[in-house]
């Protein structure tokens, strides 16, 4: 990779075309993040999430959500940034935001029900009964009988339970 890459902020640097499909290769077809593109290295990256975390835990969402999109930005790959991006937004009241973090995070592991649960909490949110309940179902499909997901399956299984009393109260006074 050339020069040119690594001085790109500067607006006087190009991309040769060689350098460009070599990037656009690295990144598309070798599966390589943005961050393995600029050098940042995955202790580089661990850094920045704790920083993130702690922000987070801090109650400062507004900043973890800031860094959270950075680390998304250079590692789309990597689960544990959109789960805290999507708690940051959640914690932001923005909802529907935090749905597509989650989303991403599902499609990025299909086995973990943490994603799905948090997305039908968001759903809950806005009202969503449908989707919540879509998600609530999921969450406890992935969980399985995992004892490892079992905090998970029951909170599950306490929101679909407390969204069929709603419903079937809501019937009943119609």
């Amino acid at each position: 990779m050339s020069d040119a890459v690594e001085t790109s902020v500067d607006s006087s640097a190009m991309l040769s075309a060689e350098d460009f499909a070599q990037l656009a290769v690295d990144f598309i077809i070798n599966g390589k993040t943005l961050g393995e593109l600029k050098g940042l290295s995955s202790e580089d990256m661990e850094v920045v999430y704790n920083v993130a975390y702690s922000t987070y835990a801090g109650e400062n969402y507004e900043q973890a959500h800031k860094i959270f999109k950075f680390l998304c930005y250079f590692d789309h790959l990597e689960k544990k940034y959109w789960l805290g991006l999507g708690a940051s937004r959640q914690m932001l009241k923005l909802y529907e935001q935090a749905i597509e973090a989650y989303t991403y995070a599902m499609l990025l592991d299909s086995n973990d029900p943490q994603p799905p649960l948090l997305a039908a909490d968001c759903h809950i949110a806005l009202g969503n009964r449908d989707a919540a309940i879509s998600g609530l179902t999921a969450a406890l499909e992935w969980s399985g009988d995992r004892s490892e997901y079992q905090s998970i399956r029951e909170r599950a299984t306490a929101l679909l339970e407390v969204l069929n009393a709603s419903a079937s109260a809501a019937e009943s006074e119609a």
